[in-house]
């Protein structure tokens, strides 16, 4: 270990002292995840570096909602939390990820899409109670995607006039459910890594896998039945086309940054989503009247 893993190594055992620290099993600029032993039971010890915190902080408040209302989807246990520290102890699962890239060029079981999009639809269903902060300012951040002169005004007044008839963020959403933050184990779909979660627009969980799962054969017609089942249009396309439109954006600018040839080709099929989700704003609208 690195004098770095080991400060952050002994603020988890200052947040759990029973727990006997094994093997790194991640690091990165954001974190450290050691695994070991707490009593015997197979454990992660999750810290966050000193610039990430906030993100642990979120992690931890989302663990504080599952113990105040038991969420609806399979979730890791938690052992032991420090704010304060930005520790995280919880369960050390059994299993393996559905996929550890986070764009999928390999075929996803049938069984685990399923599994992955009935705990879409089963976290839009739990309301537990919130506090303030846990919505998104989707206009807030719309206007800092247009000041970077991102969108012409006939497709920044159509954006603005599908957000009005979204209405409020209002379903609960894991935020950042690439295949990696699942977890096959005993048969379920597990849910791991709530750092990003929030109160979104409808369909911001789906509208991610769209965009992740572009190369997995019949992935991107499954989601868009998951979306069309939705009764109302404001459950369903309109806001699916905002969150997919601020992810494409997010997307599209990071793989600026990368020069290897399988990133530049996936940076071509993100420009042609790009546009294609601009077409079906406009789409969009002009069904709605």
């Amino acid at each position: 270990m690195t004098p770095d893993d080991r400060h952050l190594l002994g603020l988890a055992l200052e947040v759990c002292p029973g727990f006997a620290p094994g093997e790194v099993v991640y690091r990165s600029r954001t974190s450290l995840v050691v695994g070991g032993l707490l009593d015997g039971v197979e454990a992660l010890a999750k810290v966050r570096t000193p610039d990430w915190r906030r993100q642990c902080l979120r992690e931890i408040d989302t663990y504080d909602l599952f113990d105040a209302v038991a969420p609806p989807v399979p979730v890791p246990r938690r052992f032991a939390s420090d704010k304060e520290r930005a520790v995280l102890v919880m369960e050390r699962l059994a299993g393996e990820v559905l996929a550890p890239d986070r764009f999928p060029v390999t075929p996803v079981a049938r069984e685990d899409l399923d599994g992955v999009l009935a705990a879409v639809e089963r976290l839009r269903h739990w309301h537990p109670a919130l506090a303030e902060g846990w919505s998104v300012d989707y206009r807030g951040m719309l206007e800092g995607v247009h000041a970077q002169g991102v969108f012409d005004e006939a497709h920044w007044a159509s954006l603005l006039r599908l957000l009005e008839l979204s209405g409020t963020p209002r379903e609960f959403g894991h935020g950042d459910l690439v295949l990696a933050n699942v977890v096959r184990s005993r048969g379920r779909q597990v849910l791991i890594d709530w750092a990003s979660s929030a109160l979104y627009l409808p369909c911001l969980d789906l509208a991610q896998l769209w965009m992740l799962l572009g190369d997995v054969p019949g992935a991107r017609a499954r989601i868009e039945v998951a979306v069309a089942e939705r009764a109302d249009e404001r459950d369903g396309m309109m806001p699916f086309l905002v969150n997919l439109t601020l992810l494409l954006y997010r997307e599209r600018r990071a793989h600026q940054r990368f020069t290897d040839d399988a990133s530049r080709a996936r940076a071509v099929r993100l420009d042609a989503a790009w546009e294609l989700t601009r077409h079906r704003v406009r789409q969009c609208l002009a069904t709605a009247g």
